[in-house]
């Protein structure tokens, strides 16, 4: 089910009725605002199937990070290789007569120079029975000759409204799912989450309780206050708790500054300047934890400005 964006939902729905869609979409927008959902979504009405039975169809190509064996984590981008399957799956004819196949590509601002070169190649050459959707936070992440190749459409945080009135239509209780809502920020995806993950549900509220007290408090204060982000051992598991940390309180300083309200904040007085600023670092922050940057150094640096 998808819970919002109509509008881009409508205008993907009459492009593929008139038979005017783009070879290939850059869905852009926060992680779990729905991207992902409204592209598998469509490539469902094309390839005619269900979207829980994409992964085995013939036609749909999923690409996402892989798992480096001998670490055991996520690698930390996408690589030519991956770049070049997409090229040699699109270059297929379709398992159907008349078919298309389709792509979707996961946190495409994280192809390496050499894939986003090879995937370039293949946008340029895409035929009309195949499509590509690549999906991210950040478009500018992208090598522009790669973005300048594709249909740019934004996905906006979603309405506290729509989020609740689609979470009741999945049977989700009134309390939870008004409780899933408020910590959702805008993304049905995360409400989703909450709901169905009790200890991701706990973890949310532990960093908001936390994020309430470090406004009030001293610097060396918030230092020990955050001393658990960077406690772990294995650098992979602490630069995704420090990822998911900032996710969170890039959302929480968004809705102070859009509220511009005081609940629960005590006489704390920040300028508006200031929240955009943090705000701005916490999103490099984002980025540079993929490259050999001290998080702790970053992370010091924030804290000072509240």
């Amino acid at each position: 089910m998808i819970i919002g964006h109509e509008k881009i939902l409508n205008f993907l729905e009459k492009a593929l009725e008139n038979k005017v869609l783009s070879h290939a979409y850059c869905f852009v927008g926060p992680d779990n605002v729905g991207k992902r959902t409204v592209a598998c979504h469509l490539a469902s009405k094309i390839l005619n199937t269900e979207p829980e039975k994409l992964s085995t169809h013939p036609d749909f190509l999923h690409l996402t990070r892989e798992i480096d064996e001998k670490k055991g984590k996520l690698k930390k981008d996408l690589s030519v290789a991956q770049a070049k399957q997409v090229r040699n799956f699109l270059q297929n004819r379709s398992w159907f007569e008349n078919g298309t196949r389709i792509t979707v590509i996961d946190e495409a601002e994280l192809l390496n120079t050499e894939a986003a070169n090879a995937l370039l190649k293949t946008i340029e050459e895409t035929s009309d029975d195949s499509l590509m959707f690549l999906l991210t936070t950040d478009d500018k992440a992208l090598p522009a000759t790669v973005r300048s190749r594709c249909q740019v459409i934004n996905f906006d945080l979603v309405s506290d409204r729509d989020i609740l009135s689609g979470l009741k239509k999945l049977d989700f209780g009134d309390q939870s799912a008004k409780e899933a809502t408020n910590l959702a920020w805008g993304r049905p995806g995360r409400a989703v989450q909450l709901l169905q993950d009790s200890e991701l549900l706990q973890d949310y509220k532990s960093e908001l309780e936390r994020w309430r007290k470090m406004l009030t408090q001293p610097f060396y204060a918030k230092l020990k206050n955050v001393e658990d982000l960077f406690d772990d051992k294995h650098q992979s598991r602490g630069k995704e708790k420090i990822k998911r940390t900032v996710d969170v309180w890039i959302m929480l300083w968004r809705e102070f500054l859009l509220k511009q309200v005081m609940d629960n904040h005590g006489d704390v007085k920040i300028s508006s300047k200031n929240v955009l600023s943090i705000i701005d670092d916490l999103r490099a922050v984002q980025g540079y934890l993929n490259r050999n940057i001290n998080p702790r150094l970053l992370m010091e640096q924030i804290l000072l400005k509240f």
